[in-house]
């Protein structure tokens, strides 16, 4: 028969064991611990949570890049010649992902020729396309505006997905075929209106997308004039321009006056004309009588 222990032999001999036991355990795994924080160099290991990646620069500049913006410009550059600068332009259309969507000419009084030039181009090449079109020429005035749409595009989104799931609730109950006949039709009209809202939504949606994805850019292109020439001869063209519709004006009210008095005038020439012929007539018989 074997001795018995007591109570408290029996817990020390417990803790003993499991005394051993933990450090039978952290001298396994403390090794394999530090290999794994610990790298060849003392680095942290590739299992350690990294820091957040980028400069402080690089994370404002993923943070513009995931916004939507629609940015434009207006330049008005004094060039040699304008017909040459507007190719110019048009190749920095070309070569920049975009094109010319409106071009307009006029000549000035001194016969120079001034050219507006609207451009589209890849939004990731608006600096570019700006910084060639002004070296172009001297520039006279320059005006980049930049408008920020991701608001209206995100809630345009979101309500785009609650119509599309709209939809397909009403597909399912459409497929189903267990309403009343009344509620059919109506789910067919309201279904109806749910795809033109989703329609119009998508091209509000590519709308936004085009804007985004091209920057706008207008040009007006000058060629100089002299400055004595054109001081001399603005006011003179400014009289005439003004003068033109008072001209215009008095000889329509004189046009008006020759009507109305054509047809009187044409009367009192015939009265007159009587007149003068009944008196040649009483002339000779006045003459004979005094004879």
């Amino acid at each position: 028969m074997r001795p018995k222990l007591s109570p408290t032999l029996t817990f020390i001999a417990a803790l003993a064991a499991l005394a051993v036991l933990s450090v039978l355990a952290w001298a396994l795994l403390v090794p394999s611990l530090l290999r794994a924080r610990v790298g060849s160099h003392g680095g942290i290991a590739a299992n350690e949570p990294a820091p957040a990646p980028g400069t402080p620069a690089e994370r404002l500049a993923a943070l513009v890049a995931s916004r939507k913006l629609i940015r434009s410009g207006q330049l008005t550059v004094e060039v040699a010649e304008c017909q040459r600068a507007s190719l110019a332009v048009q190749r920095v259309a070309g070569s920049h992902g975009g094109y010319v969507a409106e071009s307009q000419a006029v000549s000035t009084i001194a016969d120079k020729r001034r050219a507006t030039i609207t451009i589209r181009v890849a939004a990731e090449h608006f600096d570019a396309a700006v910084s060639s079109l002004k070296a172009l020429g001297n520039v006279r005035s320059e005006t980049i505006s930049t408008q920020d749409v991701t608001k209206s595009y995100v809630a345009l989104e979101t309500r785009l997905r609650v119509k599309r799931e709209t939809e397909a609730r009403l597909r399912e109950v459409l497929r189903a075929r267990s309403a009343r006949v009344a509620d059919l039709v109506e789910a067919e009209r309201e279904l109806g209106r749910v795809i033109e809202a989703i329609e119009e939504a998508e091209g509000e949606r590519r709308f936004y997308e085009r804007q985004v994805a091209l920057s706008t850019i207008a040009v007006t292109l000058e060629e100089p004039q002299a400055a004595i020439l054109e001081a001399a001869l603005t006011p003179l063209a400014e009289a005439l321009r003004e003068a033109l519709p008072l001209l215009a004006r008095s000889a329509a009210v004189v046009i008006y006056v020759l009507v109305f008095l054509a047809p009187w005038l044409a009367l009192v020439a015939l009265v007159l004309g009587g007149v003068r012929a009944r008196r040649a007539l009483r002339k000779p018989k006045a003459t004979l009588t005094a004879v």
